[in-house]
């Protein structure tokens, strides 16, 4: 009676600890326009990087697939070149797929879609796009107020 008691009391402490809204969330940053050859901007580590600070402190359980580098800015909705990756978060049980879109020559625009695994519908989309001179704490906190917002999505 005792292991019992001890492992009830031990479920409903981690119910209590668990967010009730976490989510199973994968992400793919994807670099547009980089000429061949050139190494991945900055730009796609610090998004990389503030989606799954922002995400994992917001709770959720969070996955990342490696940075992929397309020659031209997709069009609007799911774009084809992450079909594999999408895959891949669906056979590890995601439930949601965040794409962040860093176009250049101007790497200071980027557009974040969210999309369900389920239908590969897109739930939402933000645009941030800032082209003022700031410092790298200043920017660093730019995207990660956006990104914030953005993760309000996720519910």
């Amino acid at each position: 009676m005792c292991i019992l008691r001890k492992t009830l009391v031990l479920l409903v402490f981690i119910a209590a600890i668990t967010p009730a809204s976490a989510a199973n969330v994968s992400f793919l940053v994807i670099e547009a326009g980089l000429p061949n050859g050139q190494a991945a901007s900055n730009q796609s580590n610090l998004w990389e990087e503030g989606l799954l600070d922002v995400f994992f402190e917001s709770g959720h359980i969070v996955s990342n697939a490696p940075v992929l580098s397309i020659p031209h800015k997709p069009d609007a909705g799911f774009p084809g070149e992450a079909d594999k990756d999408f895959a891949d978060a669906i056979n590890g049980g995601m439930e949601y797929f965040v794409i962040a879109i860093i176009s250049h020559p101007a790497p200071h625009n980027v557009s974040l879609r969210l999309f369900r695994t389920s239908s590969q519908d897109m739930l939402f989309e933000q645009t941030y796009s800032d082209s003022r001179h700031v410092s790298a704490r200043d920017e660093h906190s730019a995207i990660m107020n956006s990104i914030r917002d953005f993760a309000t999505q996720v519910r």
